[in-house]
């Protein structure tokens, strides 16, 4: 048997109303999130030559409504998709241009302050704004993706593509080969001195450094000084003089009687004295 249903049982909210009136705040937040990020964003031309070493860019930026401060920080976002590179290759006498895919590049971010007011200060919900790109930030001939975001990277309008047109740095693609026995190939006669003779003889090399003769000039200092050959003190030797070879008592300097010759006359003195006594 089925119970009716209480007042209170009734006015309980069911599990899937609750379900549907979250989903329902979701869609409003982003419909509102899209709605302030609505506006639009549209380059002049798609295609820009580089002048002076520098692309001038003009875009039209036109947001849902005016802003309250006039200056705008806001974001432009270039990714590289494709570049014109300049090479040289086998067959051809200059270089020749290919365009080179590229996937997955790192994007290039330029910060910038967009102004929505005019000489009067009356701010605008559009603009006009220029700018320059130049090689020393990386820019090369080639084609790009340009988006243009808010300060918190919210982004305005659709993405655009830009080519910028210009000459890229050459690169040397040629292979290198050598064959001596191709006929077609033609041969090389000159030499690093000048041309050949006119015998047909090439001509003698020249002589190596220090092959010739020497002849000497001046005069050198000896090789050991004058000073090296005479005798110190020490080296002094004391020689005997000429002779029959004996030695002589009391000649030698180093004898003992001619040490005690000084004594002889004393001697003599003493010896009168002794016999006057006896006498």
């Amino acid at each position: 048997m089925r119970l009716p249903k209480t007042d209170t049982q009734s006015r309980r909210p069911s599990f899937l109303g609750i379900l549907a009136a979250l989903a329902m705040l979701a869609f409003v937040a982003t419909f509102a999130r899209d709605a302030s990020a609505a506006g639009s964003f549209k380059l002049r031309s798609t295609e820009v030559t580089e002048v002076s070493g520098a692309w001038h860019i003009f875009v039209t930026i036109e947001l849902t409504k005016a802003p309250l401060v006039a200056h705008q920080s806001m974001k432009f976002v270039f990714t590289r998709t494709a570049v014109y590179e300049r090479a040289l290759v086998d067959g051809h006498e200059g270089p020749v241009i290919t365009r080179v895919a590229l996937a997955n590049q790192t994007p290039t971010v330029e910060g910038m302050d967009v102004d929505f007011a005019d000489a009067t200060g009356k701010i605008f919900k559009g603009t006009h704004f220029d700018f320059g790109l130049t090689r020393t930030r990386g820019y090369e001939a080639g084609e790009y993706k340009v988006e243009v975001r808010t300060a918190d990277s919210i982004p305005i309008g659709g993405t655009q593509y830009l080519t910028l047109k210009g000459d890229n740095e050459i690169i040397d693609r040629r292979a290198v080969t050598f064959n001596a026995k191709d006929k077609s190939m033609k041969k090389v006669s000159a030499y690093d001195a000048g041309a050949p003779p006119a015998d047909g003889n090439p001509p003698p090399p020249p002589p190596a450094a220090g092959a010739g003769p020497v002849t000497p000039t001046g005069t050198a200092q000896p090789f050991v000084p004058k000073e090296g050959f005479e005798k110190t003190q020490e080296e002094e030797i004391k020689t005997r003089p000429s002779g029959c070879g004996c030695s002589v008592p009391g000649t030698d300097e180093r004898s003992p009687i001619r040490s005690l010759a000084w004594l002889t006359p004393i001697a003599a003195i003493g010896l009168v004295a002794y016999r006057r006594r006896r006498n």
